[in-house]
């Protein structure tokens, strides 16, 4: 039954247009400029992305979405400049950096809204269907010594509407969606971050000494 479902589900989207819009949970934000700081932070970032809940044992780790967004999350942290040097790659972390846990969790469709997607396939399109992800984002930040400094969450989500009355709508793609969505949550965490002074930035320059 399970695999009828995603079938009729892959049929609507195939046979008809589908159209996404963000839920705009979380609003944009203007970034603090650090700019009159010498010495910004150094972050070792750790993006992990699952399909499941939160709260779940069960939630599995999607490799493919976290390397989609891989490339974003790069441009978010660089354009942010709240950072002195920022790195990916764990073998590029040095000691003295932060390390920023982010994590996704995309919540699964419910039952309904496969069984609308079904109906809507069947229909070729003519039903019109709504499937609605949810992505729970958190930010651990941790220290040097990998303690932890601070914690962060927010919680976002893209609507898809699938059949032929959508097609005037099919500019507005899942993709640009769901990256509008996680550069907004990503950038109020990161904005919370700095305003709680869970990293350290400071003006002092180094003393030169002579002899």
């Amino acid at each position: 039954m399970k695999f009828v479902k995603i079938l009729g589900a892959s049929l609507a989207l195939a046979l008809a247009g589908c159209a996404s819009f963000t839920m705009n949970e979380v609003a944009p934000v203007t970034m603090p400029s650090m700019a009159s700081y010498t010495n910004k932070p150094n972050v070792f970032v750790e993006f992990m992305f699952y399909q499941g809940l939160p709260t779940s044992a069960s939630a599995i780790e999607v490799s493919a979405a976290r390397e989609e967004l891989k490339p974003k999350l790069q441009k978010l942290l660089t354009d942010s400049e709240l950072f002195g040097r920022v790195t990916m790659d764990e073998f590029e972390k040095q000691p003295g950096d932060y390390k920023l846990r982010l994590k996704v969790y995309n919540h699964p469709a419910n039952g309904g809204e496969l069984f609308f997607a079904f109906i809507s396939g069947l229909t070729l399109g003519v039903v019109p269907a709504m499937a609605h992800d949810q992505y729970s984002m958190s930010l651990e930040v941790l220290d040097a010594q990998g303690q932890r400094v601070g914690m962060g969450n927010n919680h976002d989500g893209v609507e898809t509407w699938m059949g032929i009355l959508i097609l005037p709508l099919v500019a507005y793609t899942p993709r640009q969606a769901v990256t509008d969505t996680f550069g907004r949550q990503v950038n109020a965490l990161l904005k919370q971050m700095v305003e709680q002074n869970q990293v350290k930035y400071s003006s002092l320059k180094a003393v030169e000494t002579r002899g």
